[in-house]
């Protein structure tokens, strides 16, 4: 009794498969487990094995033929078992003699399939693709053409998935001899190497500079407390006198004394700030000393004091902030000048730096470093609700001595003046 070989199923989600090859035609013997035809599906090709030895007695679909999981594909008899060819016309003779050719009306019809979505559609090209070999040339993205100038290897030049995977790295390598060779023709470039490898002395301010920052790491126990600023009414004021300032008195008008003059307004409600240690004790200062960091062009540093500078308003700070600078980088500052400070600030922010932890000047007990002014989305509360608006934003660090300033003293101090300069008000100009 003939065996029947059904379209099998490889998968859950399988349903139906295309016949790519068959290894066996009618009339030839198989073994149990030999190879009778190929077949794709979505996944994968796959050749499926005979189910019985014998022989191919009947065929009932042809290569391409895209069949349902579980139809009877082929048969396989025994010697006896009688040949049905369904893929040829039956041959008879009329009573002239002449042969004439009947269409065998018996032949099965194919399932029709759904036309792929795959980029190589059948009807645009003669060529056969498996629905593995479509699925491959859709995910690389290959044309039309390059799909043509694909050689197969499989029966009648069909493309394997061998064949495909094979173009697709021979493009991959094909892309990166081209990189490569458009790399090769760059000419090579060097740095010009401007460093040297030598010994030399430290000038006199350099050592003096040293030996200050040795001391007050030795001497001070260095706390930091850093606040977020916004200053976008000082920039808009700033921005809008600095010309008025400069004609009318002759005073290069920056971002500094805005912050001086904060400080000098917060030291008068957080005195310690302003103090220094000798031996075991406090030491109140009666004066507001400011030191300002002035970098030179030789990259040393000097600082230069405002003296008494309660006593000035805020154009007397500026007016001195731009005169001891200016006299500093000329190295025209008198020894008086760089003397006796009480508080310093530093400005580390004029060259880029979003925030700065700097070293305490001796014997201050504080330090303010001043970051670079960066305009960035903030959330502000309104009567409204929370709205987001772009503001000129900046770090502030303090540096304390945790000798006599305790975090919540220091922070308080920052907090404070945090908010004298948010609340600048031009009206208020002392």
């Amino acid at each position: 009794m003939p065996v029947d070989v059904l379209m099998p199923k490889l998968g859950e989600s399988i349903t139906e498969g295309t016949i790519l090859e068959w290894k066996k035609e009618i009339g030839d013997s198989i073994e149990k487990d030999e190879t009778l035809l190929e077949i794709s599906t979505d996944k994968v090709d796959s050749e499926i094995p005979s189910p019985d030895s014998g022989k191919i007695i009947e065929i009932l679909y042809s290569v391409n033929d895209v069949v349902p999981v579980g139809e009877v594909i082929a048969r396989i008899g025994s010697d006896n078992d009688q040949i049905i060819d369904m893929q040829k016309d039956i041959i008879i003779n009329d009573e002239m003699g002449n042969d004439e050719i009947i269409p065998n009306e018996g032949e099965i019809k194919p399932i029709e399939s759904e036309p792929s979505d795959s980029l190589i559609k059948q009807d645009e090209s003669k060529r056969f693709y498996s629905p593995l070999v479509k699925s491959i040339a859709k995910k690389e993205n290959l044309s039309s053409d390059e799909m043509e100038s694909i050689i197969g290897t499989g029966a009648n030049n069909r493309v394997s998935k061998k064949d495909i995977l094979n173009f697709i790295e021979s493009k991959i390598r094909s892309k990166g001899s081209d990189v490569k060779d458009s790399l090769s023709t760059l000419e090579p470039k060097t740095l010009n190497n401007t460093l040297s490898d030598n010994s030399e002395p430290m000038g006199h301010v350099r050592l003096m500079i040293a030996e200050h920052m040795k001391k007050s790491r030795d001497t001070s126990v260095h706390v930091y407390s850093t606040s977020e600023v916004d200053v976008t009414n000082i920039v808009n004021y700033r921005n809008s006198k600095k010309n008025d300032y400069l004609d009318r008195y002759q005073t290069n008008l920056t971002f500094t004394p805005f912050f001086i003059d904060a400080v000098i307004k917060s030291i008068h409600d957080f005195p310690l700030i302003n103090a220094k240690v000798e031996g075991n004790n406090i030491v109140n200062n009666l004066n507001i000393n400011i030191g300002m960091a002035v970098a030179l062009a030789d990259d040393n540093l000097i600082v230069p004091v405002i003296k008494k500078s309660e006593e000035l308003n805020f154009l007397g700070v500026a007016r001195s902030c731009s005169d001891l600078a200016q006299r500093a980088r000329e190295n025209n500052l008198k020894p008086d000048e760089v003397k006796d400070s009480t508080f310093t600030v530093t400005n580390p922010g004029v060259f880029g730096s979003l925030f700065g932890m700097g070293i305490i000047n001796q014997p201050n007990c504080a330090l303010l470093s001043i970051g670079s002014i960066h305009k960035r989305p903030v959330v502000k509360e309104t009567e409204y609700g929370d709205v987001i608006v772009v503001r000129h934003m900046i770090y502030l660090t303090l540096a304390y001595d945790h000798r006599i300033i305790d975090g919540a003293y220091g922070t308080r101090f920052l907090t404070h003046l945090k908010h004298e300069l948010e609340n600048f008000n031009e009206n208020n100009i002392r």
